[in-house]
């Protein structure tokens, strides 16, 4: 009677624990193996072999791989695909190949040719168009559905704004040098009259009329005080959009004529932040009258201007809406309702 002995029960042992472990599944990054997994692993084939059987089921490939092995560059850059380009010209369809195809499926190309315009209408222009630079704030018109592009310029707008208020203020001093010669003309005219010996009706009423100068007109006055400007009443003295009035508006074509209410002196005449171009006169009583946003003015700082002369015309300058006449009394340093004061001189606006 044979019997094991402690060996070779323990290599059966150990055998036995080979083949669970082998049975057992593997957890891989929380991913099941099959028990047997590395039986499923495809064979390892040499790189020669798979490059022999990949030329194998592409013939052209080994083919030109010759070809570059044995130096035959041209052939494979050149004369390869020429022939090939040769051949595909040959099985080129005939024109009345094409013309039977175009015939038979002439519905499904015109369905074809409108969907292609469709959807190129609606998609974005994605080429390039040819044309000179363009200049800043310049726009370029393209026959596409999308309005035309203009190129950034942010200092545009700014660069124009400052051209305008340099042309302003070349035209506000050219208003300010015509008045200063209607001023001297007028002046010299005085003074001739005065040397003369003759007392002039004009004096302390109107200005002298100057041959070949700009000679403002007058209006007749009433007891010494005249309107400043015959037009349309348009706001009054007091509270408006949450500011204070501190005059009255008398809206009116630009150029219409503007009268100095009361005899006196002008003491600015020019410039005005707001008013654009204004005059005031300070008159006997200690009054000033105030004009503003004027086209253009016909006085000078130290004139001496009767009631009803006309010293200016009617614009639109400074912070105006319209064409009109802003007009101010100051008594006291204090602002008055100009309206009342007219009244008060026997003066109603209409």
């Amino acid at each position: 009677m044979v019997t094991s002995g402690p060996g070779r029960g323990g290599d059966m042992k150990r055998t036995d624990t080979q083949e669970r472990k082998s049975r057992r599944a593997v957890s891989v990054n929380g991913r099941i193996l099959r028990a047997n997994w590395r039986e499923q692993l495809p064979s390892k084939v040499a790189a020669r072999d798979r490059m022999a059987e990949w030329a194998a089921r592409y013939p052209v490939v080994g083919e030109i791989a010759g070809e570059l092995r044995s130096g035959e560059v041209r052939k494979v850059f050149w004369r390869r695909p020429r022939a090939q380009a040769e051949s595909l010209w040959a099985r080129r369809p005939s024109r009345e190949q094409a013309r039977e195809v175009l015939v038979e499926r002439r519905v499904l190309i015109a369905a074809v040719a409108a969907v292609a315009v469709f959807v190129a209408a609606d998609g974005q222009f994605g080429g390039t168009v040819d044309g000179p630079p363009l200049a800043p704030g310049e726009a370029l018109h393209v026959a596409i559905a999308y309005p035309p592009q203009l190129l950034p310029n942010p200092q545009s707008a700014t660069r124009m704004l400052n051209a305008i208020e340099a042309g302003e203020k070349r035209r506000e001093a050219l208003v300010v040098a015509a008045a200063a010669r209607a001023t001297l003309e007028r002046a010299k005219a005085e003074a001739a009259a005065a040397a003369s010996g003759e007392w002039q009706d004009w004096m302390g009423q109107r200005a002298p009329v100057v041959p070949g100068a700009m000679v403002p007109g007058t209006t007749p006055s009433v007891g010494g005080f005249s309107l400043p400007a015959k037009g349309a009443f348009t706001s009054g003295f007091g509270s408006r959009w949450g500011t204070m009035h501190r005059g009255i508006d008398i809206a009116g074509p630009i150029g219409s004529p503007i009268y100095a209410v009361a005899d006196g002196t002008v003491v600015e005449a020019g410039p005005a932040q707001g008013f654009g171009l204004w005059v005031r006169i300070r008159h006997d009583d200690g009054t000033i009258s105030i004009y503003g946003h004027m086209y253009d003015f016909f006085v000078s700082q130290g004139e001496r201007v009767p009631a009803g002369m006309q010293i200016a015309r009617i614009g639109n300058r400074g912070d105006s809406t319209g064409p009109h006449l802003h007009f101010e009394i100051v008594q006291n340093g204090q602002h008055v309702d100009p309206q009342a004061w007219l009244a008060m001189h026997g003066l109603r606006l209409d």
